[in-house]
């Protein structure tokens, strides 16, 4: 199978040659056809929206960005897995004109719901262009007629991350670094609510944070949440702490397991929206803390 960049258009200047398919909008909205997806999940539409008001500012209601970047995502691993295992995590029809792939999610129901796709068909006398290979026709579950007369009763297999056990939980056995790095002071200034503060204060309140952490886990071992970091490809753990300004808001700590010296270290700190992308590919997270 072709490597796509995308799914879907991600920004103006992509080349459509990278993206895997065209989604029409209804009426002039582009993001209609990802509400339309998000109504027939299990968790509902809204479930798929922003709720704190300064993420509803960048991620306006009906945008459905979770569930778009959740798609999209999705898809890239799948095509990544698609390299080792072919006929595997994608279903072609006979006639090579429909294409599929499972979007890990499900309907009310308990149904995976399968993304189908039509080979893209310029029309008659147009000129040439590059356009994706496919086109968006909807998300079915595996007992619709549309999805039986092209595909039948196979059912392409979900993504998949890690099959290591050790990836998913925090070991109380390994050291925490606590040593703040220069890349942290930036950004817990932009994200935990520091962004005047000196570097010593930044880095006493960081400490402080990153000591309360093992206790929290000990009493709670859902405190540490996996997420499969794209960029790097790898599997890493989110640990929250408060902002020192805002009550009630959190930052995240995203950590690397170092078997070699028993330790976690420190990568970097994520805001609430860049931890929720990563961690949905794997599971839909507690709203304990991580519900921006």
């Amino acid at each position: 199978m072709k490597v796509y960049e995308s799914l879907f258009k991600q920004h103006i200047n992509q080349s459509l040659g990278d993206v895997f398919a065209h989604f029409y909008p209804i009426n002039g909205d582009y993001a209609a056809p990802f509400r339309n997806i998000g109504s027939l999940t299990s968790e509902g539409l809204n479930s798929w929206e922003f709720n704190q008001p300064r993420f509803l500012q960048k991620y306006p209601v009906g945008n459905v960005a979770k569930l778009k970047n959740y798609l999209n995502y999705t898809f890239v691993r799948l095509v990544e897995l698609e390299q080792g295992a072919a006929g595997q995590y994608f279903k072609v029809s006979a006639d090579g004109e429909w294409i599929c792939f499972n979007t890990g999610l499900q309907d009310p129901h308990g149904s995976d719901l399968l993304a189908v796709f039509q080979k893209y068909q310029p029309r008659p006398n147009a000129p040439a262009r590059v356009v994706p290979d496919w086109v968006f026709k909807g998300c079915f579950s595996p007992n619709k007629q549309l999805y039986r007369d092209h595909f039948g009763t196979s059912v392409p297999d979900i993504a998949w991350y890690s099959k290591d056990s050790r990836d998913f939980i925090f070991d109380l056995n390994y050291e925490l670094e606590s040593e703040v790095f220069e890349h942290l002071f930036d950004r817990a200034k932009e994200r935990a609510g520091l962004p005047n503060a000196d570097d010593e204060v930044v880095r006493n309140y960081l400490k402080g944070a990153l000591a309360n952490l093992k206790p929290k886990i000990r009493r709670n071992y859902k405190v540490a949440i996996p997420v499969y970091y794209v960029e790097e490809k790898r599997m890493q753990l989110l640990l929250p702490f408060a902002s020192a300004s805002v009550a009630g808001e959190y930052s995240c700590f995203l950590v690397e397991r170092d078997d070699t010296h028993q330790l976690y270290r420190l990568k970097t700190i994520f805001d609430l929206d860049q931890a929720y992308f990563s961690a949905r590919l794997l599971t839909r997270p507690d709203k304990d803390w991580l519900n921006p």
